[in-house]
């Protein structure tokens, strides 16, 4: 008797990205110009992922429920060129462990991006229904 099994695993990753920008400084806006800008910066429903590179490409993934706290900055370059930076805390839900930032480095209206990242966090947090403790 011969048997043959086979399996197949298709897997397609198909996700919706709500907000997709390259860095937009003065030099940034130049490299994209002429297509050497290599970093990208996307948020998807589940995860904010930062891509950078071109030899050696990485690509950094981040679940939205572990990030808290989007802050905004910006100089006064940046405010000339209507960017901003977005620094957003993440959380490792591990007991000593010290959290680490994420900055998005000057993103176009920073504002609204904020906004949505910070709208995606908390959708993302009640999907899973996450339940956050503070310390007193």
């Amino acid at each position: 008797c011969e048997f043959k099994i086979g399996i197949r695993f298709i897997v397609d990753f198909v996700f919706e990205i709500i907000w997709e920008d390259k860095p937009a400084g003065l030099w940034q806006r130049f490299l994209t110009l002429i297509h050497l800008n290599f970093t990208t910066y996307q948020i998807t429903k589940d995860e904010l992922i930062i891509k950078t590179g071109f030899f050696k490409q990485k690509v950094n993934t981040i679940e939205l429920y572990l990030l808290k706290d989007p802050d905004l900055t910006d100089n006064i370059y940046q405010r000339f060129l209507n960017i901003s930076t977005l620094s957003v805390r993440v959380d490792t839900h591990v007991h000593g462990t010290p959290s680490r930032t994420i900055r998005l480095k000057n993103i176009e209206n920073g504002s609204k991006v904020r906004k949505l990242l910070r709208d995606a966090i908390e959708a993302d947090v009640m999907e899973r229904q996450i339940t956050y403790f503070d310390k007193v």
